[in-house]
């Protein structure tokens, strides 16, 4: 009986070793972990910056183009040379020219020029109450 066990045990594993085995496949490289390129340097921020001002809060075109009201800080232009206006419906609008080159920081300012007063002639009025000229 035990050569009939030791028998049945030996056919079966026989027949496991007789199967070809596939080819095996060529090593895979390890992948070349990717040296990450090195970021480049920002560039310095040397946009030119233009400050507009005025006495009275003006509406202000730079180059044409609406750019808000005065105050105006820390515009950043680019270089080159820039057509600034302050509009101004009742005494017309005065347009400066500014050149502003890398790096510059300008300021444009304009104040109104004063307002034309008539004098001469009966109808004037003085400037204090209860006075006749």
């Amino acid at each position: 009986m035990l050569r009939v066990a030791a028998l049945l045990l030996v056919i079966p594993l026989a027949g496991c070793g007789g199967a070809p085995k596939p080819p095996p496949e060529p090593p895979q490289p390890a992948p070349i972990a990717a040296q990450p390129e090195p970021e480049p340097e920002p560039p310095l921020d040397d946009a030119p910056m233009l400050d507009v001002v005025s006495a009275q809060p003006t509406e202000i075109l730079l180059d044409g183009k609406s750019i808000g009201t005065t105050p105006i800080t820390g515009r950043k232009v680019a270089p080159g040379t820039h057509e600034v206006t302050f509009v101004d419906l009742e005494r017309g609008n005065r347009t400066m020219m500014v050149t502003l080159e890398p790096g510059d920081a300008k300021t444009v300012q304009s104040d109104p020029p004063p307002s034309i007063q008539e004098s001469g002639g009966g109808d004037a009025k003085s400037d204090k109450p209860g006075e006749r000229k």
